[in-house]
């Protein structure tokens, strides 16, 4: 029998009846939960999960879809356990059944399993390990894994123990397979290297293409960057970007609008 058959014969074992809801109050645990991997479906599920009356009610279909093999729903499962954001943690169960959805090529899941090595919820800290889930996660077509392995990549790691390497060179070309793919923050990370020649020589002509790709897509980061570049090269096309920047809610833009507005 292979493995992936013995899944759903463990899940009804695995998943309880019913769900504890964390004794934590909200806001705290919005701080110290927020942004630890990703559901299949984020803002679907995390606006029914903050506007629901009735988490068991949530929660017990999500597990009727988990057993009937809704691998997404296994996944969205793992990571509410894994956060504790919902309902209370358990970080042994979260990978049990991340691990049961990543072994049926959920990407989703292989980068949650990535996040709980990373983080060291419920496990050791392991680069290596997050670094193995990333690059699954990456190859099943999860493209913001790639920015987290050029970060991963980049990270000054203070634990000798951990037995990870900083390389930027690699990190560079993680961020450079993401933004080849159409991540929209690699792009960002691409052009602002090549822009200001870090751990790579610098093109400002690619450079810009990368970061007017990052812009278009709503990278705020990305448009800031450009305002910057063309503001003593290209007045026309400083305005543009700098505006643009305003629009997407830059501090950094609106100071310097506001100092074009009271210079003479």
């Amino acid at each position: 029998m292979s493995a992936v058959s013995n899944i759903h014969s463990l899940l009804a074992r695995l998943l309880p009846e019913q769900v504890i809801c964390p004794p934590t109050p909200a806001g705290r645990r919005q701080r110290l939960f927020a942004g630890v991997g990703q559901p299949s479906q984020r803002a679907l599920l995390v606006n029914r999960l903050d506007e629901a009356h009735d988490l068991q009610a949530v929660y017990l279909d999500l597990r009727q879809q988990a057993l009937a093999g809704n691998v997404a729903a296994l996944n969205d499962l793992g990571w509410i356990w894994l956060n504790g954001k919902y309902w209370r943690a358990d970080t042994a169960l979260a990978g049990h059944l991340l691990r049961m959805a990543a072994l049926q090529g959920n990407a989703a899941a292989w980068f949650n399993l990535g996040q709980q090595h990373y983080f060291g919820k419920g496990v050791a800290t392991s680069y290596v390990q997050a670094e193995e889930c990333y690059r699954q996660a990456f190859e099943r077509g999860m493209l913001h894994a790639a920015a987290a392995l050029g970060d991963l990549y980049e990270e000054e790691v203070c634990d000798a123990a951990l037995g990870w390497q900083v390389n930027l060179v690699q990190a560079y070309q993680w961020f450079l397979r993401g933004a080849e793919r159409g991540e929209a923050r690699c792009r960002f990370e691409v052009g602002y290297r090549l822009l200001h020649g870090l751990h790579v020589d610098a093109d400002v002509k690619a450079a810009l293409y990368w970061l007017e790709l990052a812009a278009a897509a709503g990278v705020m980061q990305a448009a800031e960057e450009l305002a910057v570049h063309f503001s003593s090269r290209d007045e026309a096309r400083y305005l543009d970007w700098r505006d643009r920047a305003v629009q997407m809610g830059s501090t950094l833009a609106l100071t310097m609008k506001l100092e074009d507005q009271v210079q003479p």
